[in-house]
C-alpha cells in the first residue's frame, strides 16, 4: 500500500478523544454504581477518581509502548517482533479471541436490557441479527466510518441521556456523602477495582494506533477523552451518592437508568423506552470497533483480506446469541469477560512494556560490545 492510498485510510488525532470516550463508556454505565459502592460505599466517588488516574497512566504506557518500537506497526508486529513467530502467533490469537468475546459481552448484555424493560417476548436472536447486519456494514465501510459512529456515539448521548441525570438532585441528600474517607484504603481499592471494569475497550488502541495521522500527536487528545468518560462517571456516581442510599442501590439493577426515568415529561408515558432506544449509539461503536480489532487482528495473522474475516466473526457471535440467553449465563459471561480484561489491560499491557523496554536495552548493549 503506497503512502498516498494509505492517507486515505488515517484519522485525525483530536479523533482518538471520541474512540478512547466512546470504548471507556459502555453497556457497564447502566450499573457500575452498585458493584463500586457494594466495596467503598459513600466513598465510592473517590474509588471512581482513582480509576479514571489508572487509566490516564494506562494510556501513557500504551503510547511508550509504540514510542519504544518504532519499526512496529501495532501490537500484532510487537507480539511478532519481540516473541517470535509462534509465541507471538499464540498472544496475537488470544487477543482475536478477546475482542470478540468483549464485543459479545456488550452485545448480549444490551439485549438483556432491552427483552426486560421493553420487549420480553421477542427472542434474543432477532435483535441480533438486526445489531450483527448494522455492525457488518459498518465495519466494512473501513476504520473512518467506524471512528464517525464513535464520534456520534459520544455527541447524540451527550446531548441526550447525560442531562437527564442531573433532574434527580431536586431530591438530593447531601448528608449521604459524609463522613468522607470512612472506609478503609482496602475498601476504596477495591472500589476501584470493580470500577477499572467499566474502562475495558480503551486496550484497542494498541490495534487502531497505525491508522492515526501522527499518532504521537494525539496522545493528549487519548488522555483528554479518558478524562472526560472519568468526569461522566465521577458525575453519575456523585448524583447516585445524594439520590439512593448504600442498602437501596444494592437492590436496584440498573441504578442510571432509574435515574434517568425521573424526569417527568407529559407526553411521554415510558421515558425509559426513549433512554433505551438512544442508548444503542453508546453501545453500537463499541461492538463496531471490537469487531474491527478483532478482525484486522486475523488480516495480520492469517495474511486474508479482513473484510473476509468479518462475516467469520460475526456468524460466531450470533452462534453465541443462541446459547447465551438466561439471565444467569449473561452474568457470568460479563464475569469471564470482566476478568479476562482486567488482567490484559492491567497486568499484561505494563508488563509487556516493561519487556519491549528491557529487551531493547539489552539490544543495545549487546550492539555496543561487538
Amino acid at each position: 500500500m503506497n503512502q498516498a492510498m494509505k492517507e486515505r485510510f488515517l484519522i485525525s488525532p483530536f479523533l482518538v478523544f471520541f474512540l478512547i470516550n466512546s470504548t471507556q463508556v459502555g453497556i457497564g454505565m447502566l450499573s457500575f454504581q452498585r458493584l463500586v459502592m457494594k466495596e467503598a460505599g459513600h466513598d465510592a466517588w473517590i474509588a471512581v477518581i482513582l480509576t479514571g488516574i489508572i487509566a490516564h497512566l494506562l494510556i501513557w504506557i500504551m503510547y511508550q509502548l509504540f514510542a519504544h518500537s518504532p519499526d512496529a506497526e501495532d501490537i500484532v508486529s510487537i507480539h511478532q517482533r519481540y516473541f517470535g513467530k509462534w509465541i507471538g502467533f499464540v498472544f496475537n490469537f488470544a487477543l482475536l479471541v478477546y475482542f470478540s468475546l468483549l464485543a459479545f459481552t456488550v452485545l448480549q448484555t444490551y439485549i438483556e436490557i432491552i427483552k426486560i424493560w421493553m420487549f420480553p417476548l421477542m427472542g434474543a436472536w432477532q435483535f441480533s441479527l438486526i445489531f450483527l447486519a448494522l455492525a457488518y456494514y459498518t465495519v466494512l465501510g473501513g476504520f473512518r466510518v467506524v471512528t464517525g459512529v464513535c464520534f456520534w456515539g459520544v455527541v447524540i448521548p451527550l446531548l441526550t441521556i447525560f442531562p437527564m441525570l442531573f433532574f434527580p438532585l431536586e431530591y438530593a441528600h447531601y448528608r449521604n456523602l459524609l463522613p468522607v474517607f470512612d472506609h478503609s484504603i482496602g475498601e476504596i481499592f477495591a472500589g476501584a477495582k470493580a470500577m477499572s471494569l467499566q474502562y475495558l475497550g480503551m486496550e484497542m488502541l494498541i490495534v487502531y494506533y497505525p491508522f492515526i495521522q501522527q499518532p504521537e500527536k494525539s496522545h493528549k487528545w487519548a488522555q483528554w477523552g479518558s478524562a472526560f468518560t472519568n468526569l461522566i462517571y465521577l458525575s453519575i456516581m456523585l448524583v447516585s451518592i445524594l439520590f439512593y442510599n448504600e442498602e437501596q442501590i444494592q437492590h436496584i439493577t440498573w441504578p442510571t437508568l432509574t435515574l434517568a426515568k425521573i424526569p417527568a415529561v407529559p407526553f411521554i408515558e415510558r421515558m425509559e423506552y426513549i433512554i433505551i432506544s438512544i442508548y444503542v449509539l453508546v453501545v453500537f461503536p463499541i461492538i463496531c470497533i471490537a469487531v474491527w480489532s478483532s478482525s484486522r487482528v486475523a488480516k495480520k495473522l492469517f495474511s486474508i483480506k479482513q473484510r473476509r474475516f468479518v462475516p467469520v466473526i460475526l456468524l460466531f457471535l450470533f452462534i453465541g446469541t443462541l446459547w447465551f440467553e438466561e439471565k444467569e449465563q449473561i452474568e457470568q459471561l460479563n464475569k469471564w469477560t470482566s476478568t479476562v480484561g482486567l488482567y490484559f489491560v492491567i497486568f499484561y499491557i505494563p508488563a509487556l512494556y516493561i519487556y519491549v523496554k528491557a529487551a531493547n536495552k539489552i539490544k543495545k548493549i549487546m550492539q555496543s560490545k561487538s
